[in-house]
């Protein structure tokens, strides 16, 4: 197990040779004892996430000791391989049998090691392959987010287990990443001239979608078949409809789009005079978006303009199934963001994401660092505003204030992952949020402030 150092836009106070060797060291002991998931039910095992998460953030050698002793009671001794031999010939045959894991892992392994030099595209052409591709983009984006970090963190290992789930994973799309489909989705035709619309248009428009309108509502959606079919075809049919220019100033542009709505949608879904509510799935789409730059540096641009599509279709399909929810943009969210730099950082100069990176690093839930990363990330890129201009007519999102949607975040998800649930419900500890946010009948039981 090796793991590069944290990327240079996160190297921040506390990260250091000390904490990087106790990272490497845990990050390989979970690699050793444990399995991909954590249940029968296909929950994935968020170790490495969490670790790499808060050793980003600058977190102790302590701390990082803590995560691992926290998580690794809720996880899975790692299983025995089984009397398979993985080939490049049979190598689909096994799919979505979890008991093929390790099996899948010394696959890989094997395949990255002969690449030598190049083998961040052979686990791209593996990714990208049309076969493995609709379980990569499965599961809320888990597969996705696996491989993001071995990525990120140039580690061949955690991308031989990414590839390994990827391929142990059932799919949650019926038809919208097979080949044609997508196909379709990355080619096809364009409202307004040929330009696309926005993303705030189009998450209009799916509200207005009599196919939205008439879905009927559930407590667990993704129960429902009904509800997850009407949600995929809006996800085809509107993903369909925003464009993806293949140049590099496009890829940039789009992306600061995405993620600025993906942002704006996990902080603005809480109708007035109710508690805050942050979405356990919306917040998925946010911490799956930090990897998307880690993916265009490893792709052709073709690639990164497909990615970026693909992303953005399984956002959509998620919030269709949550009922596709208004937005209520308080002048919290929209008012301008603190812009400071790295350098502010670490010389102390601005210390407000230093208090939010220090609760995010004590938190015990372990998507807690994961989403204040990527709002770090949406803080950093608009420093630097794109350069592509678009039409007048095509909505761009408000600005967003992502120092307050990561302290809100820290502030509100205080259940611990780790201990008593009935016991912190009596404490009145806040998790996430599940369910059809977008239906009126959710809301009928869902606390007032």
């Amino acid at each position: 197990m090796t793991l590069g150092h944290a990327p240079a836009g996160l190297y921040l106070p506390g990260i250091d040779e000390t904490t990087h060797k106790e990272a490497v060291r845990l990050c390989a002991r979970d690699f050793l004892e444990h399995h991909v998931f954590f249940n029968d039910r296909g929950f994935h095992n968020h170790l490495n996430h969490h670790l790499l998460s808060v050793f980003s953030l600058g977190a102790p050698a302590k701390r990082l000791q803590e995560v691992f002793d926290q998580n690794k009671e809720i996880l899975l001794p790692s299983h025995s391989p089984m009397d398979v031999d993985i080939t490049t010939e049979n190598f689909t045959e096994h799919f979505s049998n979890e008991r093929c894991y390790p099996n899948y892992v010394s696959f890989f392994q094997r395949e990255l090691d002969a690449a030598g030099d190049n083998w961040k595209a052979v686990a791209c052409d593996y990714f990208f392959d049309p076969r493995v591709f609709p379980l990569g983009m499965s599961g809320i984006f888990h597969p996705f987010i696996q491989l993001g970090y071995g990525l990120e963190f140039e580690s061949k290992t955690i991308v031989a287990t990414a590839l390994a789930q990827t391929c142990v994973h059932s799919s949650t799309f019926k038809t919208m990443f097979s080949e044609h489909v997508f196909a379709d989705i990355c080619t096809g035709e364009l409202e307004d001239n040929n330009h696309g619309l926005s993303l705030m248009q189009i998450l209009d428009k799916m509200r207005q979608d009599p196919l939205s309108i008439s879905m009927e509502f559930s407590a667990v959606p993704s129960s429902k078949v009904s509800i997850t079919d009407a949600a995929e075809r809006l996800a085809i049919k509107y993903s369909s409809l925003w464009s993806v220019p293949t140049t590099k100033e496009g890829i940039s542009a789009k992306y600061h789009e995405l993620l600025s709505v993906v942002a704006l949608v996990y902080g603005s879904m809480t109708r007035p005079g109710y508690k805050l509510l942050l979405h356990f799935a919306v917040m998925h789409c946010v911490t799956s978006a930090y990897f998307l730059p880690i993916y265009f540096d490893c792709l052709p641009i073709e690639r990164q303009a497909q990615i970026l599509k693909a992303h953005c279709a399984v956002v959509l399909a998620t919030f269709a199934l949550h009922g596709s929810p208004e937005l209520y943009i308080t002048p919290e969210i929209s008012s301008k963001d603190t812009h400071c730099t790295v350098s502010d950082l670490q010389n102390n100069v601005n210390n407000q994401w230093l208090d939010v990176f220090s609760g995010a690093i004590a938190s015990n839930d372990m998507h807690v660092p994961k989403v204040v990363r990527t709002l770090w990330r949406g803080s950093l890129l608009y420093s630097f505003p794109s350069k592509l201009t678009f039409d007048n007519d095509y909505t761009l999102p408000p600005p967003v204030n992502w120092l307050y949607l990561a302290r809100i975040t820290v502030d509100t998800i205080d259940f611990s992952r780790f201990r008593d649930p009935q016991q912190q419900a009596k404490e009145g500890k806040r998790f996430w949020t599940f369910g059809m946010v977008g239906h009126d009948k959710f809301w009928d039981t869902y606390p007032k402030e």
